[in-house]
């Protein structure tokens, strides 16, 4: 864990480049992935699914079949659970909904913007670990609602080259029937551009480890992504009004995601930073061996607690972090909201634990990571339509301000376009 005074803003620069580099080593083993299933489809695709997946998949297994969903059994609770988790996200998005707009000048032209959604969307959907079904449904429900048609899942099969149960009854939950198992770079890459088996999409959506997140940003410019949604960040701001046992939690709730999730405690509490650290611990060595397994290698590199003077100074670092996910721990949270310039989504007061957010309050928990929080936002419905600009110049418009745009044309030395203005103003 690293313990941090008062630091100044290079201080924390350097650790945050520490993990980008740590995330950036696998970058040239993921760029050839790409380009082989790029310029080979199928045949490289079956040797990274032979190499990197649990199970040796041919491509010929690798869509899931109708019987495959049909056959998916869960708890009946998980069923009633989750219809109440996709209508709470559906009231949410369709209040994201963009419309189209349409005006007329006084001079009869004929302008606006069309709102269109995307024709194909890639969810890619974690997996081999844990069967992330919460991705599944942040992701698909926005789409959904945006009216995408054709909506691609992929996720890693298990050790039996199966896909979860979870996963499989939400698709069917959600009329989602294309499924692909398979995980990793070589998926987004197949995503992306296509194979003899796999037909590409417009968009790939959805969070992943370090090779997915490197395989996204790679591809992009091909394909549409969301964000760079990687490896899992939380940062909390308390000043210890909150128990400590609260921090703790919410602390590792990140930090078991992922050994490069990322969590960090900024607290102006002298009680907070120095026993934070012990009941940290008293919470890891309760954990399941696997989660804890994980957790406790994210801590060691990238658990931070830093003592600060001043809840502003406090807002300063983690707009600096631009941290996936912002708990404000205090005792009077909105009234330090408007500190907040850069995160992907905030968490306000002691009962919002980030944990309500990835399982299905409202607001979307595949969020900008890697300080793109700075540029960048969570996952909305506008992340699956695209805008059509529309344009009829009427004759009285173009006869008014048509030499206004040759006029313009020629000072930036475009004749031939200048021209295009000047043959219909000619004609009039």
């Amino acid at each position: 864990m690293i313990i941090m005074r008062n630091p100044a803003d290079e201080d924390v620069l350097k650790l945050l480049e520490r993990r980008m580099k740590a995330a950036s080593k696998v970058e040239e083993a993921v760029k050839e992935i790409i380009k082989r299933v790029k310029s080979e489809g199928d045949r490289a695709l079956e040797e990274y699914l032979k190499r990197f997946e649990k199970y040796p998949l041919s491509v010929k297994d690798l869509l899931v079949s109708e019987e495959e969903i049909a056959q998916a059994s869960v708890e009946r609770d998980f069923i009633e659970t989750v219809k109440v988790v996709i209508e709470d996200l559906k009231e949410f998005h369709q209040r994201q909904k963009e419309t189209s707009f349409f005006f007329t000048t006084d001079g009869g032209s004929f302008l606006g913007e069309m709102v269109v959604p995307l024709e194909s969307v890639g969810i890619y959907v974690p997996g081999g670990k844990v069967p992330y079904f919460s991705t599944l449904l942040m992701c698909a429900v926005p789409a959904i609602v945006a009216g995408v048609e054709r909506i691609v899942v992929t996720t890693p099969p298990d050790e039996n080259g199966k896909v979860s149960p979870y996963i499989l009854k939400v698709c069917e939950m959600l009329g989602l029937k294309e499924i692909y198992k398979m995980g990793g770079a070589h998926a987004i890459a197949a995503l992306s551009y296509g194979t003899e088996t796999v037909r590409p999409v417009d968009k790939i959506v959805g969070p992943g480890g370090v090779f997915v997140t490197l395989a996204k940003k790679l591809v992009y410019g091909d394909v549409g992504i969301d964000s760079i949604a990687g490896p899992s960040e939380i940062t909390i701001i308390t000043d210890g009004s909150v128990p400590l046992d609260f921090v703790a939690a919410d602390f590792l709730s990140q930090a078991e995601h992922d050994e490069n999730a990322m969590s960090v405690v900024i607290t102006t509490s002298k009680e907070v930073f120095e026993k934070l650290p012990e009941v940290i611990e008293e919470h890891l060595r309760s954990l399941p061996d696997e989660r804890r397994k994980t957790a406790e290698i994210s801590t060691s590199n990238f658990g931070t607690i830093i003592l600060i003077e001043n809840l502003k100074r406090a807002f300063e670092i983690s707009n600096l972090i631009a941290p996936e996910h912002l708990e404000i721990l205090v005792e009077k949270p909105f009234e330090v909201l408007g500190y907040v310039k850069n995160a992907g989504s905030v968490f306000l007061g002691k009962y919002t634990c980030e944990s309500v957010g990835d399982y299905g309050v409202g607001p979307n928990h595949v969020l900008p990571t890697f300080r793109s929080a700075r540029f960048s936002s969570g996952l909305r419905v506008s992340d699956f339509t695209k805008k059509i600009f529309i344009t009829h110049f009427s004759e009285e418009d173009f006869k008014k301000k048509g030499v206004l745009y040759s006029k313009m044309a020629r000072w930036e030395g475009f004749e031939a376009h200048a021209r295009a203005v000047d043959v219909r103003r000619e004609s009039l």
